[in-house]
């Protein structure tokens, strides 16, 4: 009886130990809409397809930076090979993101549409073109995209999860680091961790993100409505107190392909 009191003891003081070091604060209750109209104007067409986009932008309330930090971290990341010219001020882990989502059919009749979502950092924002693929316009891969068919009036509630978002933000870091074919990178079914002929890509430091833009992508203009909100874990308190202004990154665009080009 006193051996069992006592592993029990142990197995409560363990929970509070372990329950103390997951004590994080979390960041994101407003809800972002996202919303596409029969209305919607094609974002590219040709005479054998559309394509049609919607989008919103959704910064991370991060803790903000002065001259002396940057000044630090330029000078910390000369001892490290990256596609970029210091160290970032958010590292990957040091916050995670999660994003909840509804996505509703409007109309009456089935619609097919991919959600889709693409990071930025503090240094680059990943901008999927469309190529012509027999003269019909083919979107390229978003960092995450998946397609729905939803039957009229329907409506689906789903979660990308941490570990999804933890790869865009390898992904992004990986592309701009000299790989030949960034779809390849972000295709949702190549993994960073296991895809050896992109892993010598990885930078040494990843930046984690700093935001993401969520959208609705159709090959036809439908009445649906995205509906999300986006968690963040503060792992190493790099989020914004009430009373700072948080850190707006401007990163520089990277597109697989900036225009639309004709495939040979």
């Amino acid at each position: 009886m006193g051996h069992a009191l006592k592993l029990t003891g142990w197995a409560l003081l363990l929970l509070l130990v372990l329950g103390c070091a997951d004590e994080r604060r979390f960041a994101g209750e407003e809800l972002h809409q996202v919303a596409m109209t029969a209305d919607t104007a094609a974002a590219v067409e040709s005479e054998d397809g559309a394509i049609f986009i919607v989008e919103t932008r959704v910064d991370l309330p991060v803790r903000p930076i002065n001259d002396t930090v940057l000044s630090d971290l330029r000078q910390a990341g000369e001892a490290y090979e990256l596609p970029y010219d210091r160290l970032p001020w958010v590292q990957r882990g040091d916050i995670e993101v999660e994003i909840d989502f509804t996505l509703a059919n409007l109309d009456d009749d089935e619609r097919e549409v991919a959600v889709i979502v693409n990071g930025y950092n503090e240094f680059h924002e990943y901008v999927p073109g469309v190529i012509l693929v027999d003269e019909e316009p083919t979107a390229e891969f978003s960092q995450w995209e998946r397609f729905y068919m939803l039957e009229g009036g329907e409506r689906i509630v789903r979660t990308i999860r941490e570990e999804e978002l933890d790869e865009v933000a390898v992904d992004l870091a990986t592309v701009v680091n000299g790989v030949d074919n960034p779809n390849n990178v972000v295709f949702f079914e190549n993994m960073s961790a296991t895809d050896e002929r992109n892993r010598e890509f990885i930078p040494e430091v990843v930046p984690a993100l700093m935001g993401v833009r969520l959208g609705l992508r159709a090959t036809a203009a439908a009445n649906i409505l995205l509906e999300a909100t986006v968690r963040v874990r503060d792992v190493e308190d790099m989020l914004a107190d009430d009373d700072e202004e948080p850190y707006v990154a401007m990163p520089e665009p990277f597109a697989p392909s900036s225009v639309m080009t004709e495939e040979e």
